[in-house]
């Protein structure tokens, strides 16, 4: 029997592995739709003395190209710590990840 739900674990983990890479680009998107607010309010007060068109210059540069910047720099990091789990590991780990982020969001009234 305990064979037996190993083996059904080890699959399931299996099944993950093809997807490793969208998985965390899903993680590392969700994260910034979380937190774009608490970053796009730190940038804010960061460039309100600025003039108008400075400040709305930095902003399309923050949104437009900062974000899918972090996108690009940080999926590759986040899919290379998710290789390294094992099958059993894998989508525990991810189900774990996933829930914080949604009870995250829910916590800022985000869902």
């Amino acid at each position: 029997m305990l064979e037996l739900l190993y083996q059904l674990l080890t699959d399931w983990g299996l099944l993950f592995r093809p997807y490793i890479r969208d998985i965390a680009l899903a993680m590392v998107a969700t994260c910034l739709v979380v937190f774009g607010d608490d970053i796009n309010r730190f940038i804010r007060r960061q460039i309100s003395s600025l003039h108008f068109i400075w400040r709305t210059g930095i902003f399309i540069l923050v949104c437009a190209f900062g974000y899918g910047a972090i996108t690009i720099f940080l999926t590759p990091v986040v899919a290379g710590l998710l290789v390294r789990l094992t099958n059993i590991e894998l989508p525990w780990v991810c189900l774990a990840i996933f829930i914080a982020l949604g009870m995250l969001a829910q916590r800022k009234r985000q869902v």
